[in-house]
């Protein structure tokens, strides 16, 4: 899948990323446009797992695929931003896009 029109940030704490989530979600935003991904300490992302939200050492990617959302680029990026994201750059190739619900 193309990742070109994808916007996406890093967040220390699964709250952060819940609220970034929450936020598209009430937006009207479908869940298929919404990709979470947790990182460990080990590096690669991966899908979300049972008890990662009781684990303080993971951070969480949230990305948003433009193309699915009804959504501008910049008031993603702000609202990524505002929720206590760290804009990355570059979409990782790594990111479990079968992770969409």
């Amino acid at each position: 899948m193309a990742r070109n029109n994808f916007v996406a940030a890093t967040f220390p704490l699964l709250r952060y990323a819940t609220g970034a989530v929450d936020w598209f979600r009430n937006q009207a935003i479908a869940p298929d446009a919404i990709v979470i991904a947790a990182q460990p300490p080990q590096g690669g992302l991966r899908l979300p797992q049972r008890g990662d939200n009781m684990r303080s050492d993971l951070k969480w990617v949230v990305a948003l695929d433009l193309d699915a959302a009804a959504i501008g680029r910049q008031q993603a990026l702000e609202t990524l931003q505002r929720e206590g994201g760290v804009i990355l750059k570059h979409i990782p190739d790594d990111l479990p896009v079968a992770s969409r619900r």
